[in-house]
């Protein structure tokens, strides 16, 4: 009996936590937990088989909403399904909730059935890790009971969100039981009387504020510099500072190139500011005095070399240091909306910048004719059909963009136009667990709809299964250029192997994506065939087409 008034205390604590979502999938030991879910109206119930597909569903809804979001499973391997979706909101910044019941000590370390060393399973990779303990019917683990949980969520959300474990060994019997004894009854009572009293104790969540004189000393470099770029890069589908970024832009006379997953590429622009939305089409830009990197750095192939021309960069990083190359003069760690409304106080005025505007928007209005020659060129590229597919796209629609190919070409697709929300999964980068991330993110209650390529497909088909849990319509686009066509543009598709380029880097997998969609009672999704090369030769043209105007407007600079 202990056990049940245990797992219900639990269970209650998170939804007081403010977890309203929890995705579980089957297993014996999680019963007590499963039970007491089913008994919380509070929390919705998303039954998921596959553990790693019930994760990255479950970091979908995270994703989307900003919301902490549990997963529950039994002991053993199914807790290890979980650590690609945990890596990756710990990389990203997400607050996910993983559950994992285990066998109690006695059974730990002596070949018991489905039993392994789960603490400490996730490493590195939580903010915090919280062995529960076996259930004990006395007042005070109780007490620590619930403490721990709303730590747990607390930790989850912030300041730095992201991933915890909670690890809650449980015994037999695992079916839940009603008070036989005045003991029984007691544990109960306290229990309630427990949850009455601390009702509205729930652990404040603390936020990184960024630091004064950072702020100061990025408004004096914008105030020293006229030769200046906004550059963002992946920021949360729920950053909403929109408006705050676009004012120092206006004020500061700086340009704005935004990627696809910055929250900036989509939706009504200001007049006054120029958005060079076509970065990675000029091949000779120009160098910048300084930028302000917002979140995490570009995936435009041009960005590396660009960089390093910068004199100067600021990154506003937001709650996770972005400095791969170690060369910023400053990284300024805080809540971004903060930064930037903290930023915003301090007055800058765009004097004697307006060349240097003008010359921005002059390169990007020829790089704007230059692809629209090279996709006239070439109608059945991959940038081709992204276009014509964002182009019939509602406004209010969330877009979630697979990695390797897809996010790279969705800039050379599309900018302004209807608001809408982009997702991109850049926290690790890898393309694990697409189709079940988009289904979660349609918790958020609008209608998703993602594009990745075909490998991305294969590697994540059990996601197919839990796309019959979205919330909201949902549709699959597939991108089949014939395998992973991101490695033939590095250099080992120019290093001599031959068929064995074909067959262990590209891997074109050779299946029929509608046919196994509609196996699996999916009908709404797209399987786009195109060329293998597409992608690849519309930069590549449009880059040719733009350079020799481009690079007599540099010497002249």
């Amino acid at each position: 009996m202990s056990q049940t008034v245990w797992a219900e205390l639990l269970v209650a604590s998170l939804a007081d936590a403010g977890v309203a979502t929890c995705v579980i999938s089957p297993g014996s030991r999680s019963t007590p937990i499963v039970a007491a879910l089913a008994r919380e109206p509070r929390i919705e119930i998303v039954t998921i088989i596959d553990e790693r597909a019930a994760a990255f569903f479950a970091l979908g809804a995270a994703r989307a909403t900003g919301q902490p979001v549990a997963i529950a499973c039994t002991s053993g391997s199914a807790a290890a399904h979980y650590l690609p979706a945990v890596i990756e909101a710990s990389m990203a910044g997400y607050p996910l909730v993983a559950i994992t019941a285990d066998r109690p000590p006695e059974l730990q370390q002596c070949g018991a059935s489905q039993t392994i060393d789960q603490i400490e399973l996730y490493g590195s990779f939580v903010r915090g890790a919280f062995d529960l303990g076996a259930p004990v019917a006395s007042e005070l683990a109780l007490r620590g009971l619930r403490r721990k949980v709303l730590q747990a969520v607390a930790l989850a959300r912030g300041p730095v969100p992201g991933p915890v474990h909670l690890e809650v060994p449980l015994r037999k019997p695992l079916e839940p039981t009603a008070p036989t004894t005045d003991a029984e009854r007691t544990c109960v009572r306290f229990a309630v009387e427990l949850r009455s009293a601390t009702r509205d104790v729930v652990v404040a969540v603390p936020h990184l504020a960024p630091d004064p004189a950072a702020i100061a000393a990025l408004a004096a470099a914008i105030a020293g510099e006229p030769r200046g770029l906004i550059v963002a890069g992946a920021l949360p589908a729920t950053f909403a500072a929109r408006d705050a970024v676009f004012a120092l832009a206006a004020r500061a006379g700086y340009p704005i190139v935004a990627e696809a997953g910055s929250q900036l590429r989509f939706g009504p622009r200001p007049a006054d500011v120029v958005f060079v939305d076509h970065f990675d089409l000029i091949p000779d830009l120009l160098a910048p005095g300084l930028i302000v990197q917002l979140g995490a750095e570009p995936v435009a192939a041009a960005w590396p070399a660009f960089v390093r021309g910068a004199a100067q960069r600021f990154v506003l990083a937001g709650t996770s240091h972005h400095d791969p190359d170690s060369a910023a003069r400053a990284v300024i760690l805080g809540d971004l909306a903060a930064t930037l409304h903290a930023l915003s106080e301090i007055q800058t005025v765009a004097i004697g910048r307006g060349e240097w505007v003008a010359r921005w928007r002059e390169l990007e209005d020829r790089a704007v004719r230059a692809l629209d020659e090279a996709l006239a060129e070439l109608p059945d590229s991959e940038t081709a059909q992204l276009r014509a597919l964002i182009d019939t796209l509602p406004e209010g629609v969330t877009l979630q963009i697979g990695n390797s190919l897809p996010i790279r070409t969705i800039d050379h697709a599309a900018a302004g136009g209807p608001a809408r929300t982009v997702i991109t999964q850049r926290g690790a980068a890898g393309i694990d667990g697409m189709i079940a991330s988009a289904a979660g993110a349609t918790l958020a209650g609008k209608p998703v709809v993602l594009v990745l390529g075909d490998v991305s497909f294969v590697h994540d088909l059990g996601g197919l299964l839990a796309a019959r849990e979205a919330r909201a319509p949902l549709t699959i686009v597939v991108i089949d250029n014939g395998g992973g066509q991101i490695f033939a543009g590095l250099p080992v598709a120019d290093a001599g192997l031959g068929a064995a380029f074909d067959r262990h880097w590209l891997t074109p997998p050779g299946v029929d994506p509608v046919a196994i969609a509609t196996a699996l009672g999916i009908r709404t999704l797209i399987h786009i065939p195109v060329s293998a090369t597409g992608a690849r030769d519309v930069r590549q043209l449009a880059r040719t087409r733009h350079g020799h105007t481009t690079t007599q407007l540099r010497r002249k600079s």
